[in-house]
Parts: structure tokens; C-alpha cells; sequence
């Protein structure tokens, strides 16, 4: 099982590891990952060997939802996880995910911050991507991150948080690098074409 979790943050961390802008100057910062990263490789790597049992329990201005993480015997809980949501901030859908991201976080999936890359969208505290070998340092893979950001949008609304993140990597490669700002920009437009598109249907 061990090494099982090891490769579900080895893929989670490929989608993308963030720090929360007020931590940036912390010699050793919590970093966090996507909650939907997280839940999409457990269900690739473990299949039906693990699942999720959750509870949603509504109440007038919130909703708490409880995941417990379960082997193939109901009765042997992994892990637990709770979330509470109020409604004015989101469905009890979102609350459900958060609870099952949290779950994930303590059964051993994550980085250093319990709290998923959603959570801190959620509540409006700014995160930036950590990107090592970014534009401004001339290497490929931050512009690759970049592109795939942009690629794995599914919605208007995912394309606005991404492109919300990767603003200052596409402002450095426009001041730095304006081909590369070009190849990126691309991108950008297309997928943002795409799902406009897609919205108005």
C-alpha cells in the first residue's frame, strides 16, 4: 500500500504543486495540491481496492460532509476526513470533495498542507504555482506546465482560476522571453476560445 500512495503524489505532484502567496518568503512553506488530482489517481492506482463512504448532513446556512476512506471491509476505516462549507460559499458537492480531499490527506496523499489547491480558490486566499525552472529561467518545463495548465481546462470557470494562477509566469515571459510569451499565448487563447464557445451552447 506504501508504495502504492508514493505513486499517487508522484502523479499528483506532476499536475502541479502551490504555495499560498503569504508563505512564499517561509524557508520551508506547506505546499499543496489539487483536490481533484488527488481523488482522480487514488481511483487510477488503488481501482476497487479502496473506496469512500460519505455523509452529508444539511444545515440552514452550511453543510458537513464526513469521508472515511474503507478497505474491503467496511468495518476497517483508513482514514477520515470532515469539511464544512457554508452555503453562500458553495454546494454541498464541493463540501462532499473537500471532505473526500481531506480524507486523501491523512490516509498519506498529499504534499505538506492538508488544505487542497481548491480550498484556498474557495476562500479567495491568492496561491501561485511552484514552478522550478520557470519562463524567467529559460527552461522548457515551465513552459510546458503552463500550456498543460491551460489544456486540462474543462470550463470557462477552471480557465479563469488557471489563468489566475499563471499570470506572472506569462508577465515575466512577455518582459523576458517574447517568443516564448507568443507560443504560450497560443494556448491561451484557444483553450479561452474553446470554452467560450463550449458556454454558449
Amino acid at each position: 500500500m506504501r508504495d502504492k500512495i508514493k505513486k499517487i503524489n508522484e502523479l499528483v505532484r506532476k499536475d502541479g504543486v502551490y504555495i499560498k502567496d503569504a508563505d512564499k518568503d517561509k524557508k520551508n512553506p506547506p505546499l499543496n495540491v489539487s483536490s481533484w488530482s488527488k481523488i482522480k489517481y487514488f481511483r487510477q492506482v488503488f481501482g476497487d481496492e479502496l473506496g469512500f463512504d460519505t455523509q452529508i448532513f444539511d444545515q440552514e446556512d452550511y453543510y458537513i460532509c464526513k469521508c472515511r476512506i474503507l478497505a474491503y471491509d467496511p468495518e476497517r476505516v483508513l482514514a477520515t476526513g470532515h469539511h464544512k462549507t457554508f452555503k453562500k460559499q458553495g454546494s454541498y458537492q464541493l463540501c462532499e470533495t473537500f471532505a473526500i480531499s481531506r480524507a486523501l490527506s491523512f490516509f498519506g496523499i498529499l504534499e505538506s498542507d492538508i488544505t487542497s489547491l481548491e480550498e484556498y480558490n474557495m476562500l479567495g486566499i491568492p496561491i501561485t504555482r511552484e514552478t522550478k525552472g520557470a519562463v524567467n529561467n529559460s527552461t522548457n518545463k515551465g513552459v510546458d506546465q503552463i500550456i498543460n495548465d491551460f489544456k486540462k481546462c474543462r470550463n470557462i470557470y477552471e480557465y479563469r482560476r488557471v489563468r489566475k494562477i499563471n499570470d506572472p509566469y506569462i508577465e515575466q515571459a512577455l518582459t523576458k522571453h517574447p517568443s516564448t510569451y507568443k507560443s504560450i499565448m497560443n494556448i491561451v487563447e484557444s483553450v479561452e476560445d474553446k470554452l467560450n464557445k463550449q458556454e454558449k451552447i
